[in-house]
């Protein structure tokens, strides 16, 4: 027969296996409630928005925001499930419930009544574009006249109504950025980012030219649907705990794409 102080120490050590991580949790017991309850994040991406969502060849989505979706659920232990969608779609989605966020929103103050808006976790800027021989044009103002094309429901609409324009608009950002390679239109006013991925991607240095300084340098959001603070307070978490390594690493895996 064991001895009572065996016993007990064969109790502890039992226990000591048995029992969970003492990690403490970052979220507040009522956030992991909801969490719990919830079971997965449903998430609006990018198909055609590189760097930062696009289709692969076996069409899935990947890119930075999707890298930086799942290392922030990977911080607070939660499921995602990402589904790839034109960008007027993405909005569309999250204001039905469709989506509880997106993969990334820049922070307008038109999109405010119907969307709250985490914590920046990316700067991009947007540019315009032109055929390489066009002259004239430096700034939002000198694109009166001319035939311009922007994305449906992206910011350069936005910048395009606040110059008083009356642009085309696409879809997508690459048949937008097609366009203007194809003459269907004379400028187009998209994120730079973008625009030089397609320009790279299908050789188009000799059809289309970056105007110079940037028309807007716009902070990507992680954005809810308006009043849904219980998200908003875990994606803020989240992003508190992303490190600036962190950061870097994943900017860094993008930076040629």
């Amino acid at each position: 027969m064991k001895q009572p102080r065996a016993i007990i120490l064969t109790i502890l050590l039992g226990l000591a296996f048995s029992l969970p991580s003492c990690t403490a949790d970052p979220l507040t017991p009522a956030q992991r409630a909801w969490l719990v309850q919830k079971g997965t994040i449903h998430i609006g991406v990018f198909n055609n928005y590189p760097k930062f969502g696009f289709l692969n060849e076996a069409g899935q989505p990947v890119g930075l925001s999707i890298d930086f979706w799942n290392l922030l659920a990977a911080k607070l232990n939660f499921k995602v499930q990402f589904h790839p969608a034109s960008f007027g779609k993405q909005l569309k989605g999250l204001e039905n419930g469709r989506f509880d966020s997106l993969a990334g929103i820049f922070l307008l103050p038109g999109r405010r009544a119907k969307i709250d808006f985490s914590e920046p976790f990316y700067t991009i800027t947007t540019c315009i574009y032109v055929a390489p021989d066009r002259t004239g044009v430096k700034t939002l103002a000198d694109l009166k006249g001319l035939k311009v094309g922007v994305v449906e429901g992206d910011s350069s609409q936005d910048l395009a109504k606040g110059a008083h324009l009356a642009p085309t608009l696409f879809i997508t950002y690459g048949e937008t950025v097609m366009a203007l390679a194809k003459g269907k239109v004379q400028a187009i006013i998209l994120d730079c980012p973008v625009v030089d991925y397609f320009i790279r991607k299908n050789s188009l240095q000799d059809k289309i030219r970056r105007v110079e300084p940037p028309v807007a340098r716009s902070q990507m959001t992680l954005p809810v649907k308006h009043g849904n603070a219980m998200l908003l307070g875990i994606l803020n978490r989240g992003l508190s705990l992303i490190t600036q390594e962190e950061r870097r690493k994943i900017e860094k895996k993008w930076s040629g794409a």
